[in-house]
């Protein structure tokens, strides 16, 4: 038998232990490692000077992004690090590899199962006398993987066709070995099978083979399904620099005409990522700048998001992200959904879905969460896609949100006022064009305060970016429909220059001199 003094001791380690790996768990960052921006010129000398002032070790390049993950030295906090990497003035940005987590709540009474109701809901059965999809859209679905060989799903599960499976080689060159489901990020290897359930059920939603006599249907028939895991089985434990990882292979993809329209992404916010994300923020930027629309839940806190803390991801200022609220089978708004007219979009069915799920190739649950909404919409784009594959990405979200059922309850909500009806999208598009007053404006050399005025239809989303030190924008960063952008430039010290701003894809062109 153990002594006394023994068991205590045991106890004492044992607590330790526990509180250790309950104070991990509630991280909102990792606790050894920061993402750095290195300015431009300082990326290839990081492992020279620059480290050794802050002790760190490079852990990962990025992809193409310009950020690098690294490691602090022991006993350095990350704030600290942060703080030291700013002080050496040969940084664009610092900040610390945030976790994320799922946006999933429990299967509460007060939320009823009420099987496949959402597609009702949203008029899927009058969109499907229109199309019922296509193999030839896909759709990045940026959760815990998926069980490929699901009897509802494997049709549909999207497939490398310039990669040979399992054979080692990076065959198509894109940096990535045997990605031919797509990619785990979490790991960092070619297998991103489902280890949790989220994942299996928010594919199922999107695009659960419809006409076969097996379980359910998605919102797409056809489609394909491009698997991109950022979770373990835990599904607490993805980071900036994992998603960051994701959001780049996407794109990559995408670049190398691959034709993904979409990505569905039901994650976010605190514990893990609490706060701004540049990163993360950069990464997603450049996924929308490359074509590709990104559709998140608008998170499970039950708070307005307009006046109380953000939901990152899904609350960056970007045009090519369209944000989802969840609706009950009442049209009501689910107990945990978050909601904002200026944050939040439009709202879609996510109590009680009715879903594929990875127990086994023949396993079906439902769940609740905006993870559940969220891919009715992203489904919604994807079978707007098919049906025309001419739109854009902001086309898509502005008829989205324009098409949706306008709703009492759902005016003081969101955006667009009520929830999405897909059949009204097929029928009504919005096709987004941006029109500036001008395109050439010539300023005297001390300058001034100018507005230009822009024309887009309603809903059409557009960032406002300069592209000249001397000229400052102090309008929002991204607008919507009619308005007009006002910006200053400075007095010139030099005799003439020319600078520019987008606006909406547009280039303004500002010619500063005596005139």
């Amino acid at each position: 038998m153990l002594n006394k003094r023994l068991i205590c001791l045991f106890a004492i380690v044992l607590g330790t232990v526990i509180i250790a790996a309950a104070q991990k768990s509630q991280s909102v960052w990792v606790p050894d490692e920061v993402l750095v921006k290195p300015s431009k010129g300082t990326a290839d000398r990081f492992v020279g000077p620059l480290a050794e002032r802050v002790g760190a070790s490079l852990l990962e390049t990025l992809g193409d992004s310009g950020w690098i993950r690294v490691r602090i030295p022991e006993g350095m906090s990350v704030e600290e690090a942060l703080k030291k990497f700013r002080e050496t003035g040969e940084i664009e940005a610092a900040q610390p590899n945030f976790y994320y987590r799922l946006d999933l709540t429990p299967n509460d009474p007060q939320f009823p199962n009420s099987g496949m109701y959402g597609l009702t809901k949203i008029s899927a059965p009058a969109a499907w006398d229109l199309t019922t999809g296509s193999p030839t859209v896909v759709v990045a679905d940026i959760d815990t993987g998926l069980r490929y060989t699901h009897e509802d799903l494997a049709a549909n599960a999207w497939t490398n066709s310039g990669e040979i499976p399992n054979n080692g080689v990076d065959d198509d060159l894109n940096g990535y070995v045997d990605d031919y489901y797509g990619y785990d990020f979490r790991y960092n290897d070619s297998d991103p099978a489902d280890e949790h359930g989220h994942g299996t059920h928010t594919a199922g939603t999107v695009g659960a083979v419809g006409n076969n006599a097996l379980g359910v249907v998605g919102v797409n028939w056809q489609v394909k399904i491009m698997a991109i895991k950022i979770y373990s089985a835990a599904a607490t434990d993805s980071t900036s620099a994992m998603l960051v990882n994701a959001y780049n292979y996407v794109r990559i993809m995408k670049e190398r005409g691959v034709n993904i329209r979409v990505t569905n992404n039901s994650y976010g916010d605190c514990p893990e990522a609490c706060g701004y994300d540049q990163a993360t923020r950069d990464a997603l930027e450049a996924l929308g700048n490359a074509g590709v629309l990104n559709v998140f839940a608008a998170g499970n806190n039950g708070r307005n998001i307009d006046t109380g803390a953000p939901h990152y991801p899904g609350s960056y200022d970007l045009p090519t992200i369209l944000s989802v609220a969840s609706s009950t089978s009442t049209d009501a708004k689910s107990g945990f959904s978050n909601w904002g007219t200026t944050s939040v979009d439009v709202a879609a069915p996510g109590s009680g879905i009715l879903s594929t799920y990875n127990n086994s190739n023949i396993s079906y649950q439902s769940l609740n969460g905006t993870s559940m909404a969220t891919p009715h919409v992203a489904g919604a784009a994807a079978l707007l896609s098919a049906y025309n594959p001419n739109l854009s990405a902001a086309s898509i979200k502005a008829t989205l949100m324009n098409s949706s059922d306008p709703l009492a309850t759902w005016t003081t909500l969101v955006k667009a006022g009520g929830r999405l009806n897909v059949a009204n999208a097929l029928i009504n598009q919005t096709v987004c064009t941006f029109d500036i007053a001008q395109t050439d404006l010539d300023v005297r050399l001390k300058g001034g305060i100018f507005t230009i005025a822009v024309t887009a239809p309603q809903n059409c989303d557009y960032a406002i970016k300069s592209n000249s030190r001397w000229i400052y924008v102090s309008s929002p960063a991204v607008q919507s429909s009619n308005g007009t952008v006002t910006f200053r430039v400075a007095t010139s010290p030099t005799i003439s220059r020319t600078g520019t701003i987008t606006i909406g894809g547009q280039t303004l062109t500002v010619h500063q001199g005596r005139n």
